[in-house]
């Protein structure tokens, strides 16, 4: 059994750190190793109880949540929870894990807790940066924000296993067994991935090459490729088969 998540919760409001905490006791392997209701409290707190992550709130009396980032200098998740939505894409910006909107909904929170205990919590460079006349394009290490039924959302782009055409849309698999339904294309996301680590696979699909645990062969030449995190195989010409396989080694 995994170790437990330790989680400091930062909010400035009692009652509300006692609701977080309520939703939090409902999740599975998860311990609250504190509380603070203010950022300098929160500062202490994360120097001497060193959590995985800490669940903060946005609005707080004479500061922001954005302030404790500031003082920050060790390895830590930051998951904010708030009433306001109108911050989310400055806490993108601030490499956060995830931004929960008030009332807490024990399944996103259950959602993004989990994917802390898949995601590193350092974020290093990485040799396919993109050139600055391409601001588009993804590293790997890059967070992709959208909304979901009007929720904001992150996900890391190492955390995307595999991209299936939806339509209209495109559904991600993720390393956490989730799946998201994002409005961007497939040849939108083929413009923008880093070559180094994904590959298309078919006309409808890409896959994260880190992710592929192994390819098969089948009757009249047609392959499949298994990946982690998802129980179905996913279907691959015989031309693109030659390529993954020289991507494979």
């Amino acid at each position: 059994m995994p170790d437990p998540l330790h989680v400091l919760i930062v909010d400035d409001e009692r009652l509300a750190r006692r609701s977080v905490r309520s939703a939090l006791a409902k999740v599975e392997g998860v311990t609250v190793a504190g509380e603070a209701g203010s950022v300098e409290a929160a500062a202490e707190q994360i120097q001497t109880e060193t959590p995985d992550v800490v669940l903060l709130d946005v609005q707080m009396r004479g500061e922001t949540g954005f302030d404790l980032l500031d003082r920050i200098d060790m390895a830590v998740q930051v998951i904010f929870v708030t009433a306001y939505d109108e911050y989310a894409i400055r806490a993108f910006e601030a490499n956060a894990l995830d931004y929960l909107l008030k009332p807490l909904d024990p399944d996103r929170l259950a959602e993004a807790l989990q994917r802390a205990r898949t995601t590193d919590t350092a974020f290093p460079e990485h040799p396919d940066a993109p050139e600055d006349d391409d601001p588009d394009a993804f590293r790997y290490d890059d967070v992709f924000f959208y909304e979901e039924g009007r929720r904001p959302r992150f996900i890391r782009i190492r955390e995307i296993v595999s991209i299936d055409a939806a339509g209209n849309y495109t559904e991600l698999a993720l390393t956490d067994g989730t799946t998201a339904l994002t409005s961007t294309t497939l040849s939108s996301w083929t413009d923008r991935l880093p070559d180094a680590h994904f590959a298309r696979i078919h006309r409808s699909t890409i896959v994260n090459v880190e992710r592929v645990q192994r390819v098969e062969r089948e009757a009249g030449r047609t392959y499949t490729v298994h990946v982690e995190a998802r129980d179905d195989p996913l279907s691959m010409s015989r031309r693109r088969a030659r390529a993954l396989a020289d991507r494979l080694g």
